[in-house]
């Protein structure tokens, strides 16, 4: 959903195109010549108004365009100089880092501010599946404004499912990773690890990671496995599931299986 700055000129402002002017001016000299018939001069009149709105209108569109593309042009600008954001922050049930919202407005704002744009963001209630709803709107120094809703799940349950927060906790939660999540999509910031100023490890253009769907087999395997994601990450030297190589997959999948067997036989085992 977008919305355009709107400033119309005043009532008693005329805004003529070069080309328009003289036919305008010269229906100023009929219209004050008496001896003009009433319905000639309400139709000259009705003419001039027309032409009068139909300016205005293009003037109006001729202002909005140059608005929009100045907005265009300063989040190009904006976007090509804002960095890569450090990860600050550790997520334990993931085993994997992120950058938290601190961290996000202290390397990124000020360079969004130095191009003209003002950022804000309002809870709008939620929708009929519980998803907190939040309105973002993006103004430019130069007239154009933008503005949505995002849907945002909950943050209301741990990894397996309990009730971990208050609502009051579980809103406040969810209104920092909404915030967070659409800055970083509005303005394409990207997040990476703080290497000192060295640059990342190469690694292998050949070397592919397990889907999506895959790391949710992974995940459901490790907690049947009676393990955790930390000990499993830590377990093949990787900073997270999703890192695990698509190549490794059926062999980690056979692991995570025979160590569920061994459980359920130590089980029936003890209840026998």
């Amino acid at each position: 959903m977008n919305a355009v700055a709107k400033h119309e000129p005043q009532e008693d402002t005329r805004i003529v195109p070069a080309n328009d002017a003289p036919m305008v001016a010269m229906i100023e000299r009929i219209v004050m010549d008496p001896s003009i018939p009433i319905d000639r001069l309400e139709q000259m009149l009705a003419m001039k108004e027309r032409m009068e709105d139909r300016n205005r209108e293009m003037a109006r569109e001729d202002r909005e365009y140059a608005a929009k593309t100045a907005y265009f042009s300063a989040m190009s600008a904006c976007q090509a100089e804002l960095p890569v954001v450090t990860k600050n922050r550790r997520n334990s049930h993931t085993n994997s880092s992120y950058a938290d919202l601190a961290a996000i407005e202290e390397q990124a704002m000020p360079i969004i501010y130095k191009h003209g744009f003002g950022v804000s963001f309002q809870p709008d209630g939620y929708n009929e599946i519980g998803e907190l709803l939040i309105k973002w709107e993006i103004s430019h120094a130069g007239g154009y404004v933008r503005n949505g809703i995002g849907a945002i799940p909950v943050d209301g349950a741990g990894a397996k499912g309990g009730v971990n927060k208050t609502g009051t906790q579980a809103f406040g939660s969810t209104a920092t990773y909404g915030r967070r999540y659409l800055l970083c999509m509005l303005f394409n910031i990207s997040t990476g690890d703080d290497r000192d100023g060295n640059a990342p490890p190469t690694k292998p253009e050949d070397v592919q990671t397990i889907t999506d769907a895959q790391a949710s087999v992974i995940r459901e395997l490790i907690q049947k496995a009676e393990t955790t994601a930390e000990h499993f990450c830590k377990h093949y030297k990787i900073e997270a599931i999703p890192d695990i190589p698509s190549a490794s997959f059926a062999e980690v999948v056979a692991s995570l299986r025979r160590r569920i067997a061994a459980i359920e036989q130590r089980k029936g085992q003890n209840n026998g």
